[in-house]
């Protein structure tokens, strides 16, 4: 018998016995009609799961390598309003670029989204470190104007976000390069 599909609010009806697709226009949401052999109604609810979950495992990969990320700050700098060595450390350096490698591999599918989880990744540990050490501790925007508050803001984003940015984004892309090879030699094993 078949089903008609509407292609506006996706709804499903199953024709009965006798009835024909040519016996309906439309919809009654006044969507388009098109008959389809079997209902394919738990595709679409499969897909925003999947999505949804996706998402999350995305998210939580860029929050560890975020995390991975501001072990440089507790070991090399405690309080970095005060100490520079952060930034003269190759293990900075590493353990940022292992920060966004750690989130494209958890939640990263194409090359895109390696550069992206790595990129955020040094955003998040950035602003945290921004806010704890510049905002809440040091009070460093309390005493000046708007502008100098901008400003200063800007610098900090700079060296605090955008320089470990750049070697988690390349950590980020060693990671989905990873993430695929591993993906490839168990899809191998397991046709084998």
């Amino acid at each position: 018998m078949g089903y008609l599909n509407c292609e506006k609010c996706n709804g499903y009806y199953e024709l009965k016995e006798g009835e024909s697709p040519k016996d309906f226009d439309k919809c009654q949401c006044g969507g388009e009609l098109r008959y389809v052999e079997t209902a394919d109604v738990n595709s679409d609810s499969l897909k925003k799961i999947n999505s949804s979950s996706n998402n999350i495992i995305r998210i939580a990969g860029v929050l560890f390598g975020a995390s991975i990320m501001l072990i440089p700050y507790y070991l090399y700098s405690p309080f970095p309003t005060s100490s520079s060595l952060v930034f003269i450390n190759i293990d900075s350096f590493l353990l940022w670029g292992v920060g966004g490698l750690a989130a494209a591999f958890i939640g990263g599918e194409k090359l895109s989204d390696g550069a992206a989880d790595g990129f955020y990744s040094a955003m998040i540990s950035g602003l945290i470190v921004i806010i704890i050490f510049y905002v809440l501790l040091a009070h460093s925007f309390s005493n000046s104007s708007l502008i100098n508050n901008i400003a200063f803001f800007a610098i900090l984003i700079l060296f605090y976000s955008l320089i470990p940015g750049i070697f988690s984004i390349i950590g980020g892309l060693i990671g989905i390069v990873i993430r695929t090879t591993v993906n490839l030699l168990i899809k191998n094993l397991t046709h084998s």
